[in-house]
């Protein structure tokens, strides 16, 4: 699956570089997964939160460049650590077993094709988020 960053136009820029030889694209992501924060979040609207929390997993990164960004030291500067695809599976898998109402992926854009691969083997261990 990871295929289509070779040629990456998953957002709407359609840049085009190949992540999987390290290029970095507008969105500053490679071919690696990155993500800066796994939390049980309580603070979003009810109807998303709900009373358990969202099993809010917040990815490094962001196509957008929005000057006044609430998370701009995750979106724009990058602050994160590269994981691999099982370990955010796993992540996954931990915020529905903390009783996560769902699983709220912030700023996934750039890391669908791993994201698809995840919830693979997320729902392979008993994910059952649909």
């Amino acid at each position: 699956m990871l295929e289509g960053l070779k040629e990456c136009k998953l957002c709407p820029h359609k840049c085009k570089v190949n992540r999987l030889e390290g290029k970095i694209g507008r969105c500053r992501a490679t071919e690696k997964v990155k993500i800066s924060l796994v939390s049980l979040h309580h603070f979003e609207e009810p109807c998303i939160s709900g009373t358990n929390g969202s099993g809010t997993i917040f990815f490094s990164n962001c196509n957008f460049n929005c000057v006044f960004c609430q998370n701009y030291k995750i979106s724009q500067e990058g602050m994160g650590q590269d994981v691999s695809i099982e370990f955010l599976a796993n992540s996954m898998l931990e915020e529905q077993n903390k009783g996560a109402h769902n699983i709220n992926l912030v700023t996934p854009v750039m890391y669908v094709y791993h994201i698809i691969e995840a919830i693979k083997i997320a729902k392979a261990k008993g994910l059952i988020y649909q």
